[in-house]
């Protein structure tokens, strides 16, 4: 069954999504992938970053220096109240899913639709598919209050630091959207069960990244490439015997459905605009810098996205179609862009490395179009 209940319809498959290569207003040449040897060393999370909770010295591992124009900075999240968010439910909501359901739903193919004749695109199965993403999005939920109730050394602004290097070695690797978003699954999992010093916190983002492209990407990095990558801190053996431990500790489950899926699913309303989608993108990873969506559902957090995205683009207000295919109503999805908003205001403070990178023309500069909207937004008010 589905989260909300409701069956969703039948689906048009999960399709390779692949950032349009243009500015929201321009277009290029896509940028080439840069070889492995000219990668430059991200290094080590320094002690000022990572030790706002003072461990013993004596166990922390000696770490060389940040390169100096590496001008690493605290990732604040403090102000931001850490309560974990999920989508409201009531009987308003049900019955709007629901006439939104039998409104678009078919027992059969639309023979007008493009994917009912592509095979790879399964849509004869798409709506049991995505019934079953739902039951897996839940059932490899992190805990979300982990830091508090499981860990002793690390806090909530330590995980902002690791995923803010996380995005920058993601990014340097040229891997896939969904690698990262399961790579940080898998990392808030681990850390629900299992308790880690702080000298260790790194090697365990380093290990998931590397978990994650074994699942998701053709192209793997190799363990000399990870180990060179966050600064020769450890070596070989320790970075098997870590993955090792990490694979048996989550049971071998790495199926979370990660948001990029239902992302795409959302989009069929909006006919698969590239400007919406591209800046949806820029939304989600922006939720994976911040404590209240640890265990927010990826489904949710990609239907809050994408109706964010619409809000700013000007695409109009949210269709019974877009609950069709989301699943979520808009009175569920606003707190959430209420939320994704608030840390977009602050994009220098929470999430640095995401609005450079979507700053990039690759990205059609989506952080700096949020950012001018913001600013025009507000001084209006």
């Amino acid at each position: 069954m589905s989260t909300n209940g409701i069956s969703y319809g039948l689906r048009t498959g999960v399709q390779h999504d692949e950032n349009a290569p243009t500015n929201l207003k321009e277009h290029h040449q896509p940028t080439k992938a840069v070889p492995a040897k000219q990668r430059k060393v991200l290094g080590v999370i320094p002690d000022s970053s990572l030790n706002t909770r003072q461990a013993d010295p004596k166990t922390l591992r000696s770490v060389k220096s940040q390169p100096e124009e590496e001008d690493e900075e605290d990732y604040d999240v403090s102000q931001f109240v850490n309560e974990p968010m999920s989508p409201i439910m009531n009987d308003r909501i049900v019955q709007e899913i629901t006439r939104a359901y039998i409104k678009h739903s078919k027992d059969y193919l639309d023979p007008t639709d493009e994917d009912t004749f592509d095979v790879s695109m399964v849509a004869e199965y798409g709506n049991q598919i995505f019934n079953y993403l739902h039951e897996l999005e839940y059932k490899y939920a992190p805990n979300p209050r982990y830091v508090e109730e499981v860990q002793n050394e690390l806090t909530w602004e330590h995980r902002a630091t690791l995923m803010n290097w996380l995005v920058q070695l993601h990014a340097r690797f040229n891997l896939l959207p969904e690698t990262l978003f399961l790579a940080v699954n898998i990392i808030d999992r681990f850390l629900s069960v299992k308790t880690i010093s702080l000298s260790r916190f790194q090697l365990c983002g380093a290990v998931a990244l590397f978990i994650a492209a074994k699942y998701e990407e053709i192209n793997v990095p190799t363990i000399k490439q990870m180990i060179y990558m966050v600064g020769d801190q450890f070596t070989i053996p320790e970075f098997l015997r870590a993955e090792k431990f990490m694979v048996e500790v989550l049971k071998f489950e790495f199926g979370w459905p990660g948001p990029m899926s239902f992302l795409r699913r959302g989009s069929k309303a909006d006919d698969y605009d590239n400007e919406v989608r591209t800046l949806a993108k820029y939304f989600i990873e922006v939720t994976i810098m911040d404590p209240r969506f640890v265990a927010s559902a990826p489904s949710w957090l990609a239907a809050g996205a994408q109706f964010l995205a619409r809000r700013m683009l000007g695409r109009g207000h949210w269709t019974d179609l877009h609950v069709f295919y989301s699943g979520y109503t808009a009175e569920q999805l606003e707190p959430l862009a209420e939320a994704v908003e608030e840390c977009c205001l602050r994009a220098a403070a929470h999430h640095q490395a995401v609005y450079e990178k979507y700053s990039e023309r690759r990205f059609k500069r989506s952080a700096r179009y949020v950012r001018d909207y913001l600013e025009a937004l507000y001084q209006e008010e």
